[in-house]
């Protein structure tokens, strides 16, 4: 290889535009959805938990945000539940007109129904999970203040709703059987110090350094033509140690300057020295022949883009590039994690229980409104569909209904980032789950108060 590949690109303007599409299969067919597990739903509001909500355990989900799950002696056309057992697990049921694609499939069981299957598996839903988020029947409102989780028993407790009083011991899961787990990714067979991770600014489930900086791959399969890379080069190789040997998809580069550097899948791979924290993708359109190394495209509906801010990274917006925000809530005296950048990180249960209703009236009411949903939306990966009270249908994200904003004039303006449209409440939630001044379903033992906020993904 010519000394060329080696400075392959130059310095690079990170432009505001759009994000280019996805070219792989995302990860979910319509009607399966992605669901964080426990505590990450976010029901626990105290000041450390609101600030850094875990994302270690992403499960597959029904439609409805049930946890899927399989068993270990199914096989393709083989159901070792029946009996008792068909009676606490449910099979997953497909619509006639599922969409199967990639590792998905649809398997018609004895009795006729057509059933969702993963990798060949059949899935399952557990009757005794009654919130999203729930495994094995323990769920995640536990984590929270005292309140109804969704059978209508009440769990909870704690201060704050941190959980530390009253949150039950977690039964184990039932033997025989398995959470389908979207991530960690498990069935990629990775060299040492490679990882998958959730790269949110990418959509995608992706390739990382040890760093846990977001890798790139050459949209070119090798050998690549020759790019000029003038000093600072913004694109650096993944160096392979010397001993390195090819794994699965990847292999290894020699290079004219005798230095190794990784490839996956036949595109060489590539950091950007922009991206200066894990999570970061901000190489995403700054050169059109590289793009994130997704391991797992997630979905983004038709009408949703994502598009790089002039001081908050990467946020959701229309087509059009309009920012789309959602309406939170927060214990006022927490801090809640508005000083972290881009603001408090999606609480899912906090999101479904504010809903479609955003306390919004008056000029409020005037200057925000609903993304709309086509009347054909399924729900799918992070994203479900809310029916609104006047019947019309709006898009949600991780629990939140999404909004624009008039105060915005023009793509990248994000004039509602913040901004608190709602008073606060000097009666909070009580410990039996009754409701305070500020009603919008999350008990809060402290003074609650109502926002908007960037969607970010």
């Amino acid at each position: 290889m010519t000394r060329s590949f080696l400075q392959l690109f130059g310095a690079v303007v990170l432009s505001l535009g759009a994000v280019p599409a996805m070219a792989q299969t995302v990860l979910t067919p319509p009607g399966i959805t992605l669901q964080v597990l426990g505590k990450g739903q976010g029901y626990d509001l105290g000041k450390q938990s609101a600030a850094a909500l875990p994302r270690d355990r992403i499960a597959f989900a029904d439609a409805k945000g049930m946890t899927l799950y399989t068993h270990h002696a199914d096989a393709p056309g083989k159901w070792a539940c029946n009996d008792a057992c068909a009676k606490s697990w449910l099979p997953a049921i497909a619509p006639e007109d599922a969409q199967v694609s990639g590792a998905w499939s649809v398997v018609v069981r004895p009795d006729g129904h057509h059933q969702w299957a993963y990798k060949d598996k059949p899935l399952y839903t557990y009757v005794k999970d009654v919130d999203p988020g729930s495994v094995g029947g323990n769920s995640p409102a536990r984590f929270g203040a005292r309140r109804k989780n969704g059978a209508g028993a009440y769990v909870g407790g704690g201060i704050r709703g941190s959980g530390a009083k009253g949150a039950a011991a977690e039964p184990p899961l039932p033997a025989d059987w398995k959470v389908a787990l979207a991530y960690p990714v498990a069935d990629v067979k990775l060299p040492a110090g490679f990882a998958v991770k959730e790269v949110a600014d990418a959509a995608a489930f992706a390739l990382v350094d040890w760093r846990g900086r977001t890798l790139y791959t050459l949209d070119e399969p090798l050998p690549a033509p020759a790019f000029a890379c003038h000093a600072p080069c913004a694109w650096q190789p993944a160096a392979a140690p010397q001993l390195a040997e090819a794994s699965g998809d990847f292999f290894v580069i020699v290079r004219d300057d005798g230095i190794k550097q990784w490839a996956y899948k036949g595109r060489a791979l590539y950091t950007f020295a922009g991206d200066l924290a894990p999570g970061d993708a901000n190489g995403t359109g700054a050169n059109p022949k590289l793009a994130v190394a997704a391991v797992a495209p997630l979905f983004l509906p038709a009408e949703v883009k994502l598009r790089r801010s002039l001081n908050q990274g990467f946020v959701l917006t229309t087509a059009q590039g309009m920012t789309l925000y959602r309406r939170d809530g927060y214990i006022f005296q927490s801090g809640g994690g508005h000083s972290l950048h881009r603001g408090q990180p999606p609480r899912p249960a906090v999101g479904r229980d504010i809903g479609t209703d955003a306390k919004c009236d008056g000029q409020c009411a005037r200057e925000w409104h609903p993304l709309f949903a086509p009347a054909g939306a399924r729900p799918q990966g992070f994203w479900d569909v809310a029916t609104r009270a006047d019947g019309t249908r709006q898009w949600v994200y991780q629990g939140y209904a999404l909004w624009t904003y008039d105060g915005d004039k023009k793509p990248g303006d994000i004039n509602g980032n913040d901004t608190f449209m709602y008073g606060f409440s000097d009666q909070p939630g009580t410990k039996d789950g009754a409701k305070g001044g500020l009603d919008f379903g999350t008990p809060m033992d402290g003074a609650p108060a109502l926002y908007w906020a960037i969607a970010i993904p």
